[in-house]
């Protein structure tokens, strides 16, 4: 996203970037290249730079993170053996003993 929407239309490298926010070079492109998480750290200095709000970038992580998630096979395995609450309501009132 940073590539796409800011580096290339704006004409800037990743040293230019790793400059407007004062941190390594590694970092701008570690995170350019999905290598590394966003912070809120990282987020505020972003926010700052680009004149855009924090929760922007907090947001573009969280609908990645959340993505990721529920991409995740091991993830979709674990979900699949979640009750619902109507499920253990309903167990409870036939009077079916809870299953772990």
């Amino acid at each position: 996203m940073l590539q796409y929407e800011y580096l290339e239309p704006l004409n800037l490298k990743i040293s230019d970037m790793a400059e407007m926010l004062n941190v390594h070079r590694n970092t701008v492109s570690a995170l350019v290249n999905n290598n590394r998480k966003l912070t809120a750290d990282m987020a505020i200095k972003l926010a700052k730079a680009f004149d855009t709000t924090i929760e922007f970038w907090l947001n573009l992580q969280l609908n990645v993170d959340i993505w990721e998630a529920q991409s995740n096979a091991r993830t979709q395995e674990e979900l699949s053996r979640i009750k619902t609450v109507a499920e253990v309501m309903a167990r409870r009132k036939s009077g079916r003993p809870d299953v772990a």
